[in-house]
């Protein structure tokens, strides 16, 4: 889907070898989330800042450029996701747009998860307001390009279902 709008950049045009990529990426990801500190509402945008054994970046930064291989238990690079990596925090912060739609779902696990979706984008991001904190900050859990008819019903699903 085309999407205008004067507050989103444009997607990537992702080239070269796999490791030039995400070398790119991560330069992309460390300036809108580490030095521009983005909020969601009033709460501070966290990420998983865990490095993994082998790994070199965080797995934070992971979950916004790749998926789960289920018959792997790997992740696996998410061309689609990471193009889009530009509209992260530009949609976290301009989430009070009437072109996305925020909703808190409960997961079957009992998280109560927060969802940004810009729908004519095709592309969700997926945040948890963390408690017990002196400064409100919501966790980056992942953001993904929504791909397909199945996952755009499951969206539309939990939105039904949102808590009031």
């Amino acid at each position: 889907m085309t999407v205008e709008l004067d507050w989103l950049p444009p997607i990537l045009m992702l080239s070269g070898t796999w490791e030039e990529i995400v070398t790119g990426l991560y330069a992309i990801f460390e300036k809108d989330f580490k030095q521009a500190k983005p909020k969601f509402q009033h709460y501070m945008v966290w990420w998983d800042q865990r490095v993994l054994p082998g790994q070199c970046y965080e797995e934070g930064f992971w979950h916004l450029i790749s998926r789960d291989d289920k018959s792997t238990g790997e992740r696996i690079p998410d061309f689609r996701r990471a193009e889009r990596l530009p509209w992260c925090t530009p949609i976290i912060t301009n989430s009070h747009d009437s072109a996305v739609k925020v909703w808190d779902y409960l997961e079957g696990k009992g998280q109560l998860r927060t969802y940004v979706w810009l729908e004519d984008g095709d592309y969700c991001i997926i945040l948890e307001k963390l408690k017990r904190l002196v400064q409100p900050a919501s966790m980056l859990i992942t953001a993904f390009h929504v791909d397909g008819l199945s996952r755009r019903r499951n969206l539309r699903n939990k939105l039904a279902k949102r808590e009031t």
